[in-house]
């Protein structure tokens, strides 16, 4: 009976160990060099390169100044509703634009405004946009930035949205259903309007 069972029990051990030839990197996808990517090196919470002078980040901190000076960073956008990045950037050379986005009810009139606000990035210099998790409204304004100024199919954007490794939480179905239903159109319409 002692063998029947210490032999079990190491068959189930056998199977949890991965053999010496084994892979684990072939068993996940790669990761597809158009989304955003990681800037490991810099220590801002869920920092990501969209584009050469776009970033995408968490709610910032006073320690995070350095880094984004470092990047070069000449602007910040802030999507948050109930808080302001004024006292993190006292003092700096970085300007706050600030576009209060409500995660529970997204209005095409903040869509527009934070797309206009993204249009100049190339011409302005680093621009870095955040909301508290960087996950969600940030997904949500980097989707449409895709779709709007770069041509991304709505697909791909809300593949990058809930797949980039940025946080999303399904919770807000508000916003993919958002995504899945926008006039691309009419919306890069109103965008180039003024």
């Amino acid at each position: 009976m002692k063998i029947a069972v210490i032999a079990a029990i190491a068959v189930t051990l056998a199977g949890l160990v991965q053999p010496a030839h084994a892979d684990p990197a072939s068993e996940v996808s790669a990761r597809p060099i158009r989304w955003a990517q990681s800037v490991a090196d810099a220590h801002v919470n869920n920092l990501h390169r969209i584009t050469p002078t776009l970033y995408r980040s968490a709610q910032l901190s006073r320690s995070d100044v350095p880094e984004l000076q470092k990047l070069g960073i000449r602007k910040v956008i802030s999507f948050r509703s109930f808080h302001a990045d004024d006292t993190i950037l006292a003092g700096t050379q970085i300007k706050m634009q600030r576009i209060r986005i409500n995660t529970w009810d997204i209005r095409d009139e903040d869509m527009v405004a934070a797309l206009k606000a993204l249009r100049t990035a190339d011409q302005d210099g680093p621009v870095l946009i955040h909301c508290q998790h960087g996950a969600d409204r940030t997904g949500l304004v980097s989707a449409l930035y895709r779709m709007v100024y770069q041509g991304w199919t709505r697909e791909q954007a809300l593949d990058e949205l809930q797949h980039g490794g940025y946080g999303f939480h399904p919770i807000w179905q508000n916003i993919t259903n958002y995504l899945k239903n926008v006039d691309v159109a009419r919306l890069r319409r109103e965008v180039n309007s003024g």
